[in-house]
């Protein structure tokens, strides 16, 4: 095996001494510029809307921080010498090589768990607002999503029980096929928790989307919001391209080279579920022309509820206030110290504090994301 690993090493120098380095940096940082800016930009939304942040922001924030350690990793290897071939690699460059390189896929692969379930808690709350829709299948997604990512972890790094050095010490790289476990045992894993990613991205595609069914707009307006809370399509897309590239793992000869359009998925993977689980909650940021007066829609809403869980009752009760209301009293003559009159008017402000209880948040996320549930309870949470 040996011998074939050198022979392997000689046949690369008939390769150009390519660097596809600042081609990773490039799409990482360019990428997680944006994710910032989007996660940014949900936060402002809700802090203002709603005067709080819930669960499932801070598990998206997690995640863009553990993107930002990825990168952090994947800039210092590059440094070292990720993407070129390693037979072009001082042995003073390749173990730091390998050693951050390895680094960085335990927050590779924490940073889209995390995404995907503050996903699902988002999800959570919206199937409250929809009695047709039931909430465990979203539980059992979200406990798999932490036992199988973290198992993938794991196994990466007892691949080699407790002598992992071996991976990046050149003087120890030897050992690599007597105490370490086959590198197919590891691509075919991420083989698996890659199609079970793709497979929670599909439901989270289509859990939206039976909620849209399920509410009352017209078919305009269904697409629309379609179009928002559906793009976990997206980050099936490329949870797909990124399970396919997981082939390279069992290519372990020239990791600093081969491993690159991997990583470069895992970056897009990453960023991209954190991009499309916030991009609905922007909504409230853009204006729009009022829609059917207020007093109109509560009325259908109680007659289209009646006999449901939505009460007409609990629905005023529940009704959410996210503004300051002025109001000016009827204007009445009075005499002035020349003799004639003037007319004055009282205006009287209220501040109100807004104050959500738990069993507001479904309908609150509801009126965030443009479902007509939450908007009607909420109607200071529709962006105008």
């Amino acid at each position: 095996m040996a011998a074939a690993v050198v022979a392997a090493l000689m046949a690369m120098k008939t390769k150009p001494d390519h660097n596809r380095g600042p081609q990773i940096l490039a799409v990482t940082w360019t990428l997680l510029a944006v994710s910032t800016v989007v996660l940014a930009g949900r936060l402002y939304s809700k802090g203002v809307k709603t005067r709080r942040l819930y669960w499932d922001d801070g598990l998206m924030t997690t995640a863009l921080l553990l993107g930002y350690l990825h990168a952090c990793f994947i800039t210092v290897a590059e440094e070292h010498g990720l993407g070129r071939h390693f037979v072009y690699l001082t042995p003073h460059e390749r173990g730091p090589t390998l050693r951050w390189g390895m680094a960085s896929l335990a927050p590779a692969i924490l940073s889209p768990m995390f995404g995907r379930i503050g996903f699902c808690i988002t999800m959570l709350y919206l199937t409250g607002t929809d009695p047709n829709v039931k909430k465990w299948p979203v539980w059992v997604f979200i406990v798999l999503q932490f036992l199988v990512n973290v198992a993938g972890i794991i196994l990466f790094f007892t691949q080699c029980g407790s002598r992992l050095y071996v991976i990046w010490d050149p003087a120890k790289e030897y050992l690599y096929f007597d105490v370490c476990m086959d590198a197919k045992i590891q691509t075919n894993f991420q083989y698996a928790n890659g199609a079970f990613n793709t497979v929670t991205d599909f439901y989270l595609t289509l859990l939206p989307a039976i909620l849209i069914e399920h509410t009352r707009l017209s078919l305009r307006n269904k697409i629309g919001l379609a179009c928002l809370l559906c793009l976990s399509v997206l980050a099936m897309i490329a949870s797909i391209v990124k399970t396919y590239e997981a082939r390279v793992l069992s290519e372990i000869i020239d990791y600093t080279y081969d491993l690159t359009p991997y990583i470069v998925w895992i970056v897009f993977e990453l960023n991209v579920v954190i991009i499309i689980s916030s991009i609905p909650l922007l909504r409230p940021l853009f204006k729009r022309k009022p829609r059917t007066p207020e007093a109109h829609v509560m009325r259908n809403w109680e007659i289209s509820t009646s006999n449901s869980i939505f009460s007409k009752i609990g629905a005023k009760e529940t009704l959410s206030r996210v503004d300051s209301e002025e109001e000016t009293l009827t204007e009445r003559p009075t005499s002035t110290p020349l003799g004639g009159s003037s007319y004055a008017a009282i205006h009287v402000t209220q501040e109100v504090e807004i104050t959500y209880e738990p069993s507001n948040l479904p309908f609150v996320h509801a009126a965030l994301v443009g479902l007509v549930q939450g908007e009607i309870l909420n109607p200071k949470l529709v962006k105008r």
